[in-house]
């Protein structure tokens, strides 16, 4: 009976020390060696005769990210999708939504990677930007960033930093993408 006992108390203690060691949860994160968060814009200009084109040397972010690092589940690299956390996905459907766009930021490391728009499918207006549409989050939490809306733009270039390096590299390190 004794025996019995050590075995089962050995047994879970082992099991409780493995499940505090190889689990990586989101706070345990350490953000000094970056993340990616994304944000509203409290302020930016657009390149002139652009269809709302972000100088991105102009934008100013609000101080609290709108999504942060640990409401992004995954990125898939292939798709652009980001995948949220239902609650997430909730603050984006419940945004004021803008049929000429609501700005935001993408940030890696707290440095702006690329600036768009979250672009309701129900707008009439054209877009040559990054976009988000807001209410096509699907049924999975997934969140597809595009080039323009309703698709590219003639005659327009859209800069794609959707993969780049240092949003793919946190992503890889946290076991965040899907390649």
């Amino acid at each position: 009976m004794i025996r019995k006992a050590l075995i089962y108390f050995f047994s879970i203690t082992i099991f409780i020390g493995l499940s505090f060691t190889s689990c990586k949860h989101q706070e345990d994160i350490d953000p000094e060696h970056g993340n990616v968060e994304l944000y509203l814009l409290e302020s930016y200009e657009t390149i002139e005769n652009t269809y709302f084109q972000i100088d991105e040397t102009t934008v100013q972010t609000f101080e609290n990210p709108l999504l942060s690092y640990s409401d992004i589940i995954s990125y898939n690299a292939k798709k652009y999708t980001f995948k949220l956390i239902e609650e997430a996905k909730d603050t984006i459907k419940n945004l004021n939504h803008r049929v000429n766009g609501l700005a935001f930021a993408v940030k890696a490391n707290n440095e702006v990677v690329y600036t768009g728009y979250f672009w309701p499918g129900y707008s009439s207006i054209s877009c040559a930007w990054v976009v988000i549409d807001p209410i096509m989050i699907n049924e999975d939490n997934e969140m597809i960033v595009r080039l323009g809306y309703p698709g590219p733009v003639q005659g327009m270039t859209i800069p794609d930093k959707r993969n780049d390096p240092q949003l793919l590299d946190i992503f890889r390190r946290d076991n965040k993408l899907i390649e």
